[in-house]
């Protein structure tokens, strides 16, 4: 699992999760994540590139977005493969962080 971090000109943070959200992939990645949520106000997590979302992978997104609605941030998923969306939705984790089609939408849904 790879966690490439971009920071933009308007002040949200995107964070592009690549390969298998499992639980190596997730372990793999969940201290840098935690920091980055921890100190980020705004934040979207590009998921296109990830091919397996599994439990833990879950967790890591759902303990960083706790931590930053806990520091008035919000965090935003976008462009899930087909595979991990259905994973999203009947988890339910979608309804609570948000999922969206692209950065636009995502950015215009916290930033709101």
């Amino acid at each position: 699992m790879n966690l490439t971090i971009e920071e933009t000109s308007i002040a949200v943070t995107k964070a592009i999760l690549s390969g298998r959200m499992d639980i190596d992939g997730a372990l793999s990645v969940d201290m840098r994540f935690s920091v980055l949520a921890g100190g980020r106000r705004k934040l979207v997590v590009d998921l296109s590139e990830v091919t397996f979302m599994a439990s833990m992978g879950l967790r890591t997104l759902m303990l960083s977005a706790k931590t930053m609605a806990a520091n008035g941030g919000r965090m935003a998923l976008i462009n899930p493969q087909p595979s991990v969306a259905k994973v999203l939705e009947s988890s339910g984790i979608g309804a609570l962080i948000g999922v969206y089609p692209d950065w636009d939408s995502a950015v215009a849904a916290i930033s709101g």
